[in-house]
Parts: structure tokens; sequence; C-alpha cells
């Protein structure tokens, strides 16, 4: 067979696919790659995807509203160098406008920031309530030039279960669309499960579906300081750049202002380490209290208990392998459905599944 020439090649598969870039390595190897064009310095960059994810009423919408006025002002925040002032839409979709406006403009003023040094870089979409879709963001974004886009909360956009991948992907891939469309940056807020967020791996953070961890080039995340409420511990994950150490800020004036409090969260392992899984087997026998599909079960772990996957599956395999909890026979008219329960529930559920009774 012969092998046609490499230039060849490429423009055949350009012909079939236009869509789709081929990229000669051996281009590469002799050309120096493009500088990255960063917005905040070795953290992310134009048309990343960055998450902010913190627990409930840790202040999170006050964390993106002071990382936007620094960006459009060209100012540091926190620890984040700005590299340059960027334009900002920031689309918000849970507070009222009128309190919002009040949020804005204290915290303008707490950070010594006037309207002349943020120009028109900051423009706003008070979202709440008018069904505020994709396609009318990404307007938006072309029409104002944003450089980077925030979207708070990301749950709003959800049409659907967060939890369900299927549901969230849409979402996901329409943040691939407004970045490749208009060049931005996108990011949005998140929320945490309930549980104990301090004790879970930052992969593990944000509600819902793990297609989230997957998909984004950098996370923020927002945990309570265990020794003072008004503190967060900051961390992050990065695709691109190299770990950061965590770090704390704590609300002060009416913002979020560094801290020397130790990077040590409420829920961290000093809390919760030392906890055998024998500990956790009699809350979770309280929590089963009729039979569930096998990733509800997990789901249960995580979000109700906030265990991590990890610590989640080591209680799952001990209460499985000392007949705690049993799975059900599959049902394989019902695509392979399956149970998981006390056992005397799940002999009941085998038990209709013989005689053709059970319903899924």
């Amino acid at each position: 067979m012969t092998i046609p020439a490499v230039g060849d090649f490429m423009e055949q598969i350009k012909d079939e696919s236009s869509d789709i870039e081929i990229i000669n390595a051996a281009d590469w190897i002799d050309q120096e790659p493009p500088e990255p064009n960063q917005i905040f310095e070795d953290l992310f960059d134009v048309a990343d995807k960055l998450a902010i994810i913190g627990s409930s009423k840790l202040r999170k919408s006050f964390f993106c509203m002071q990382l936007c006025l620094c960006l459009a002002a060209g100012i540091d925040f926190l620890v984040f160098k700005c590299v340059r002032s960027r334009k900002v839409l920031l689309v918000q979709m849970e507070v009222q406008k009128g309190h919002y406006h009040r949020r804005l403009y204290r915290m303008a003023r707490h950070l010594a920031i006037n309207s002349r040094m943020i120009h028109e870089n900051l423009v706003i979409i008070n979202g709440r309530g008018i069904g505020l879709t994709i396609s009318h963001i990404k307007a938006a974004a072309r029409c104002v030039k944003a450089e980077i886009i925030i979207i708070d909360p990301l749950y709003k956009l959800v049409a659907g279960d967060e939890n369900s991948a299927h549901d969230m992907k849409p979402v996901l891939q329409a943040f691939d669309e407004i970045t490749e469309d208009t060049g931005a940056a996108v990011g949005y807020i998140h929320h945490d499960p309930k549980g104990r967020p301090g004790d879970r791996n930052i992969r593990d953070r944000g509600a819902g579906s793990g297609v989230l961890a997957r998909d984004y080039d950098a996370c923020i995340t927002l945990t309570r300081q265990r020794d003072d409420e008004d503190a967060a511990v900051i961390e992050c994950l990065l695709r691109n750049y190299k770990p950061r150490k965590p770090f704390v800020a704590e609300w002060n004036d009416g913002c979020y202002q560094l801290s020397t409090l130790p990077a040590v969260t409420q829920n961290s392992s000093n809390a919760t380490a030392g906890k055998t899984i024998d500990a956790y087997i009699d809350e979770v026998i309280k929590l089963v209290k009729k039979p569930m599909y096998c990733q509800e079960f997990d789901n249960l772990l995580r979000d109700e208990m906030g265990l991590s996957i990890r610590k989640s599956q080591d209680v799952k395999k001990t209460m499985l392998s000392r007949k705690l909890i049993v799975k059900s026979e599959r049902e394989k008219k019902w695509g392979g459905a399956q149970f998981i329960g006390l056992p005397a529930d799940i002999a009941r559920i085998n038990e209709k599944m013989k005689q053709g009774e059970i319903q899924f």
C-alpha cells in the first residue's frame, strides 16, 4: 500500500472535514510556540475555562465580583497577578438588581476602584428571572468584545439534572463554542454538595456530575477555614500551570483580603482523617431506608455524607464484603438495572424480579 505524502494526506482530511485542524509535528518542532495570553499570571489564559467552587454561604458571588473588578481595573486579586486590564462580562442570575448594585458600589469603594479605572471594561448582565440562555450570553460577549465571561451561578443554565452527565454535557459543549466563537475565557460559579468539602480532594469538588472536573482548565475552590467563619482556604487545580500553595482569604471591610491564618479547613483531615471505616457504617445504614440504584447509593455517600470518592468506595466495599448491604440480581429486560440496599429489602426485590413484578 502506498502511503500518501503528509501534505497530501492533510489536504485530503481537511477537504472531508473542514473543522479539523491537522498539524505536522515537524513544523512545531522547528517553530517557537506563541506566548500564552494569560489573564492571571500562571493561572489561566484567554479561551480557557475556569471553575470557582465553594460551599453555600461562603460569599462565592462576592469573590467572583471582586475578581471581575480587579480584572477590569488591571490590578492584582489576592495572590493572583493581573497581567493587564481585561474586558469582562459578568452574568449574574441570582441576586436582585438593586442588591447587586449595592454590593458592587460598596466593594468598589473598599477596593479604592473608581469608574475611571474600569472605564468600559466591566459589563454586567442582571439575568435573574429573564430566562437567559447561552445564545444571549454569546451575543453579549461579541457585542462588548469580552475577553473573559463569568457566569454566576452555573446551575441556572442547566436544563435538567446537574448530577447527570447527559444533562451537563450540552452546557459544557456550549462553553467550548463560546470560547471558540468569541476567543473569551469562560468562568462559572458552582456549589459544593452537602457534607464535608474539606475532606474532599479538589478533583472531587463541586456538586453533580463528574464531567465538570474533567472539563475545566483551572479550578479555584473556597473552603471555610478551621478557626474563622469569615475566612476561606483558597486552593487551585490547574491544567497548564504549576501547582500553587493554598492560602487564606478573610472577609473584612466589604471584600476579601489576604490572611495570615493557616490554610487548614474546618472539615479537613485533622477532623476526620482518623475516622475509621467502621465509624461511617452505622450512619450509612440509617440513610439506606429503601433500596436504590447503585449510582444513587454512590451519590448518597458523596453528597449526603461528604466522603471523597476513595473513602466512599472503601466504605461501600467493606459493607458489601460484610453483607451489611447487598446488590440485587441484574434485570436484563430493563437494561441490566441493579439495586443496592439492606439484605432483607434486596431479597424481596430479587423475588419480585423472578415473578416479573418489579417495575423500573
